[in-house]
């Protein structure tokens, strides 16, 4: 996207940042006054945020794809698509029946090359740091911080995903509670060397006290259903359109609302196979996630590099926003 075409995208995130770390600070200040949020409450929270935006955001692959696959393919270049994304998606699968434990390692180490990514999408460049460095750092947090920190809590979930037991879970979690003061190291050179955005850095630090202080499933339900996904939302939409955010958000909502309703009406189907197992819905949705998450990884790659450039857009008032003044250049 050219420079002048991001005026409301920046905007958009800087509010969407605003929104997602006054929830999590609320819900941070709550559980330290001694508030218990309860298992329901948890996946609640979690389901929500992956009804709502989590599994719409990866809805628009075809989208982002049709105009790169088009020209190059012809009229049917959904045929390759489909059966490529469906076929990596199967692949997964075939994975977690085959080897479940490698496959949670896989998928883990996969989330955090696609969270990384994902905070980078919009990042400045050229950086001081390495990009491997910072998409590593960046990932890790949502994936490192909550098993090192909540081992006992994290071990049932990850333990039904990896088809092992949960006492033997709970003492491989526990082993990354060493990996935090290099988490924390990388960080801080991260912040020195290319100093970060004012939004960036306190949303970042307001996550990572999120994930030290709710429980597992609460802390990623926030993050993936308030920072990730509806990151990734504003600039599918901005890529669409970028002069005009009203369109753009009608574009959005034409996927959102009926991936949103699938996805509802698919977890609803589980609850009634597996009433009273919250472990056991859960279960199949993560798995399908991280199926989805290995072609969603290709296409949001390609959007970074491949999408047609944004329209230009003819100069404006500037809206208000909840940071200040400075703009990222």
């Amino acid at each position: 996207m050219a420079a002048d075409s991001q005026r409301w995208l920046e905007l958009a995130l800087r509010w969407q940042a605003l929104a997602a770390g006054l929830a999590v600070a609320s819900c941070s200040a709550l559980a330290l006054l001694g508030l218990p949020f309860g298992l329901g409450v948890q996946i609640g929270v979690l389901l929500a945020g992956i009804v709502l935006v989590g599994f719409p955001h990866g809805a628009f692959d075809h989208l982002v794809a049709r105009p790169i696959l088009a020209p190059r393919l012809g009229r049917f270049w959904w045929v390759p698509f489909g059966l490529a994304y469906v076929g990596l998606a199967g692949a997964v699968c075939l994975a977690w029946a085959v080897a479940p434990l490698p496959t949670l390692v896989l998928f883990l180490a996969g989330s955090v090359v696609h969270f990384g990514l994902g905070d980078l999408e919009d990042a400045p460049v050229p950086r001081a740091v390495p990009r491997w460095a910072e998409v590593l750092t960046r990932g890790a947090l949502p994936i490192l911080l909550p098993i090192a920190f909540h081992p006992a809590d994290a071990a049932p979930m990850l333990a039904a995903i990896g088809g092992v037991s949960e006492p033997a879970m709970t003492a491989m979690l526990s082993l990354s509670i060493w990996l935090v003061p290099l988490w924390v190291g990388a960080l801080a050179w991260l912040w020195l060397a290319s100093p970060q955005p004012r939004a960036d850095a306190i949303l970042t630090t307001i996550t990572a006290i999120g994930f030290v202080t709710l429980p597992p499933l609460l802390a990623f339900g926030l993050y993936f259903g308030m920072v990730h996904s509806p990151r990734h939302l504003l600039r599918l939409a901005a890529w669409y359109d970028p002069c005009h955010p009203d369109r753009a958000a009608r574009w959005a909502a034409r996927v959102v609302v009926p991936a949103g309703l699938i996805c509802a009406l698919g977890i609803g189907g589980l609850f009634l196979a597996e009433p009273g197992t919250p472990i056991g819905i859960l279960v199949p949705v993560f798995r399908l996630i991280a199926a989805l998450t290995l072609p969603h990884m290709i296409v949001t790659t390609w959007l970074g590099h491949d999408a047609p450039p944004g329209l230009e857009c003819v100069a404006r008032p500037r809206a208000i926003d909840p940071f200040g003044s400075h703009a990222r250049p």
